[in-house]
């Protein structure tokens, strides 16, 4: 988009010369003293070709962001320094800064499903503003957190009568996208083995609006059973603000049913941090036939924000990239049952999640996550207490295996890639639990620190990504190791 005009070999030869004079010409729309103060080659310093080099193409790159992508700059001039003892030069510029470019237009190419619209509003310019080749820049990173694109083009600056044109050119890729996960526990203490399973259904661009809708459903046990809603209206009103609402329910054995709903309203503040309102509601039904336990009937209402920040390159099998995600809620919590009055206490729940992922090498990345959940309040309730433990927290042990108010996890994986989306791994997780006393419920005090570890595969195939794992927790023979099966395909 912009280019040098220099003949810098001719100054190869020069050695051990002070800079006596910068000095530029052909310039308007940014003055020489503002053009000059942000080189690093100054009057007094010694000349280096290099140097000049890279003070051409950061004056370049600054008029790119102000509306000038056609600017050209040359050397007029190396000339020896006048009246001077030592021996110095006078270094002479030229600038052409080419024409002034507002955006006009901006053309979608190769969309088919998707609305022009939802591609133009995601680039975050706006029709008439002038270019700036860092907003362009991001172009690729905001339409590539859609997930619905296979492939994102750098966007093509051109000029027509009413000023520029910029076209984004894209290539949709399957934006339904099937998970299912397949486990198997095996027995232990003369309980029988059995199978776990999860079912999950995305469809990340309804009507090519982007609109979303996830499904899931999980099994963990014989009597063990989790469903789940969500669905997203992006850009409400044409505003960038994007409603959310989601449903979930947990059939626990025969001791109860919990249920939630989640309304949350998620802000665009800057490129690529959203800030989100929530409002949440949740109750717990004990089971009629319950006894011997005093579980007691709840309901829980909720509000808080969510900070989130995420510069991942690819949402389903990412090579580099940050997540990093905080939440606090806080709101009211009434019990009540058959034999006692009602009574209410303050409830407040902290979450966090922070993934890093760096190539230390080529073909091969290092993830790391981190993981956090708290929630306090009076009387803590078997069913209100967080789960840990599984293929997707803490692998090694069985599916939700702990319980309590307060856990967290990691899990580090080393990947050795075979294609984008294709990769062998080795990884370590570690979790804590702390269970709080609930004499009542049964529950008592506890807390501990496990480890998990094993290795794994996912491919890409035909019928979309097969993962397989092994993991083994903190003392497990190999035959006590649990496998996981899994398939994302997209459709």
């Amino acid at each position: 988009m912009w280019c040098i005009v220099a003949c810098l070999a001719s100054t190869a030869n020069i050695a051990q010369v002070k800079v006596a004079s910068l000095s530029v010409t052909g310039n308007a729309a940014l003055s020489s003293t503002e053009l000059l103060q942000h080189f690093e080659l100054q009057p007094n310093s010694l000349f280096e070709k290099e140097i000049l080099e890279q003070d051409l193409h950061a004056l370049l790159s600054r008029y790119e962001t102000i509306g000038y992508p056609f600017a050209r700059v040359s050397i007029e001039a190396i000339t020896p320094a006048q009246a001077t003892d030592s021996m110095s030069i006078d270094i002479h510029l030229n600038v052409v800064e080419g024409q002034f470019v507002k955006i006009n237009q901006i053309k979608p190419a190769g969309n088919k499903e998707t609305l022009d619209d939802v591609i133009i509003r995601e680039t975050g310019i706006r029709l008439g503003e002038e270019y700036n080749i860092d907003r362009v820049a991001k172009i690729r990173n905001r339409l590539n957190r859609l997930n619905i694109f296979s492939q994102v083009g750098d966007p093509e600056l051109t000029m027509n009568d009413s000023g520029g044109v910029l076209t984004i050119p894209v290539m949709e890729g399957n934006t339904n996208t099937f998970d299912g996960v397949l486990g198997y526990i095996p027995a232990t203490n003369g309980n029988d083995g059995y199978f776990t399973g999860l079912v999950n259904i995305s469809m990340r661009n309804l009507f090519g609006s982007a609109r979303k809708l996830n499904v899931l459903w999980q099994r963990e046990g014989t009597n063990i059973q989790e469903i789940a809603l969500r669905y997203n209206e992006p850009w409400l009103f044409n505003y960038p603000v994007d409603l959310e609402g989601s449903f979930r329910q947990r059939q626990q054995d025969t001791t109860y049913v919990r249920r939630g709903y989640i309304l949350k309203v998620d802000f665009h503040l800057f490129d690529e941090f959203f800030l989100a309102g929530i409002f949440s509601y949740e109750s717990i039904i004990p089971a009629n036939s319950l006894t011997g336990v005093s579980l007691r009937s709840t309901q829980t209402t909720t509000t808080g924000l969510e900070l989130r920040y995420d510069s991942r390159n690819d949402m389903i099998s990412p090579t580099n990239g940050v997540l990093y995600r905080s939440e606090y809620q806080i709101g009211k919590k009434t019990e009540s049952s058959q034999v006692t009055s009602a009574t209410s206490s303050t409830v407040q729940k902290l979450e966090l999640d922070a993934v890093w992922l760096v190539q230390p090498f080529t073909r091969q990345v290092v993830s790391l996550e981190l993981h956090g959940r708290e929630r306090s309040s009076d009387n803590i309730g078997i069913g209100e207490l967080y789960r840990l433990g599984g293929s997707t927290t803490l692998r090694g042990y069985r599916e939700n295996q702990f319980l309590g108010s307060r856990i967290g996890w990691t899990n580090l994986e080393y990947r050795f890639l075979f294609s984008r989306r294709s990769f062998f791994f080795g990884f370590f997780d570690t979790g804590y639990y702390f269970l709080p006393d609930n004499q009542s419920q049964g529950l008592s005090s506890a807390q501990a620190f496990n480890y998990g570890y094993g290795i794994g595969t996912r491919i890409e195939t035909a019928i979309g990504i097969v993962g397989v794992s092994f993991a083994l927790g903190e003392g497990d023979s190999f035959n006590q190791g649990k496998i996981h099966f899994g398939l994302v395909n997209e459709f």
